[in-house]
């Protein structure tokens, strides 16, 4: 790749992620040499965010202006950029523009996005000119969809290097860990809600209610794959994890399509079958009150109705957005303004450090041999455990200690960082271990 100014430029850097990815950036250059910048269209405001946010002895980042509605600075922006973090969603309304550019200027990507449709779009529009330029344009970045894609890449070696065979089904089931969350605006945050609203916005496919939506063009078998992964909206006891499970939040239809690409990317590569099958859950025993005195089998009523409230709205989510009616979504329209944090908003700094999220992983290979393992993850899943694994996926792929893929274009977390990423996700928080 062609040496430029800087190894990552963070765009969108005065957000409220914006600037816990800052403080993570600022984490990796006090160890190790890194040329970085933060860029967006106000640089006044950027100005002010590196005054508040910098140490006094500490090397100061670059500020880069440019406005997502404005090309020629896009242009401007990834020509200075072997890496660009894109954090300035919604996707769908200017994510594109910054991914022409990044092809344009071979400069990789990654960004946060859970707008799914926004994906498949990219997909058929830019994935040849992106392969043709040899970098890595990774979305779903964040919480969604990169430990749910690495737990799996990870299980899959792990079983081949039991028993040489290749994986055919994982199951996730996850977890929250730490002190309960007691306000809906501390679980969901404004960039989720973003990716909410773009969806009741602009997204007419059908990607909330096929997981097949991300696979290759070319792909023969995608009605079966869809068959064969179909969303699960009701509640369900799983007697691995001995709890009620409900289809994961904020929203099951994200992790599974970029699992199901990266699952088909490597096709040939002996890690999976051709009948490989996903499934992810939420394990409501981690939600509802703990009571101390009274026996893990008291609490299953709180866990199915608990359940209940996750799977029902989801589900009615799924339908309304794959209905051509708009009065359909007027109701989840108020409901979606409702949870939305107000601008700068976001959890406390007890939540923000205290609460983190475990994933429980199953694994099954091709002749009945079985993994389990586990990844435990630091920090709250969208505010502080989604700017760490973008920042440390970002500085990997600027110095080539990560992508050593042969997998280029429009790609995923597994595909286009690798399985190095599992080690390398520690520094963000995130570490996987083996159970049984």
């Amino acid at each position: 790749m062609t040496a430029k100014p800087f190894d990552v430029v963070l765009f969108g850097a005065t957000g409220y992620t914006g600037r816990q990815a800052v403080l993570a950036l600022l984490h990796r250059a006090a160890t190790q040499p890194l040329r970085w910048a933060v860029a967006g269209r106000d640089a006044a405001k950027l100005d002010a965010l590196l005054r508040e946010l910098v140490p006094p002895l500490a090397d100061r980042p670059g500020v880069l202006v440019a406005d997502a509605n404005n090309l020629e600075s896009l242009q401007a922006l990834a020509s200075q950029a072997n890496v660009l973090l894109n954090l300035a969603g919604p996707y769908a309304l200017t994510g594109e523009a910054v991914v022409q550019a990044c092809i344009a200027h071979r400069t990789h990507y990654l960004d946060l996005t859970g707008e799914t449709f926004w994906v498949q779009q990219l997909i058929a529009r830019h994935h040849r000119a992106a392969k043709a330029a040899e970098v890595k344009i990774i979305p779903s970045c964040g919480y969604e969809a990169l430990p749910f894609d690495l737990a799996t890449l990870w299980a899959a070696h792990q079983l081949h290097e039991r028993s040489g065979e290749p994986c055919r089904d994982v199951k996730l089931v996850v977890s929250v860990v730490g002190p309960r969350i007691k306000s809906i605006r501390d679980a969901v945050s404004g960039g989720t809600v973003a990716s909410l609203r773009s969806l009741l916005e602009y997204d007419t496919t059908d990607c909330v209610r096929n997981p097949a939506c991300l696979l290759p063009v070319d792909a023969l078998d995608a009605a079966e794959v869809a068959q064969r992964n179909a969303y699960r909206f009701s509640p369900h006891y799983d007697e691995d994890v001995q709890a009620v499970t409900a289809p994961t939040i904020p929203a099951p239809f994200v992790n599974p399509p970029t699992v199901l690409r990266s699952q088909a990317l490597m096709a040939g590569s002996g890690l999976f079958t051709t009948d490989f099958r996903y499934q992810e859950s939420m394990n409501m025993k981690s939600l509802v009150p703990n009571v101390s005195f009274l026996p893990d089998a008291s609490t299953l009523p709180l866990q199915w109705a608990a359940a209940a409230s996750l799977g029902v709205p989801l589900a009615n989510l799924s339908a309304a957005l794959s209905g051509p009616l708009k009065f359909e979504r007027a109701p989840l329209r108020k409901l979606i303004e409702w949870l939305a944090p107000k601008p700068g908003e976001g959890p406390s700094d007890d939540v923000l450090a205290n609460t983190g999220y475990g994933i429980d992983i199953f694994a099954t290979s091709l002749n009945g041999k079985k993994m389990r393992g586990r990844l435990n993850a630091q920090g709250h899943p969208g505010y502080r455990s989604t700017p760490e694994m973008a920042v440390t996926a970002a500085v990997g792929l600027a110095r080539g200690t990560l992508g050593r893929t042969p997998h280029v274009g429009i790609v995923t977390p597994a595909t286009g960082l690798g399985i190095e990423a599992v080690g390398a996700m520690r520094e963000a928080g995130l570490v996987f271990s083996v159970v049984a």
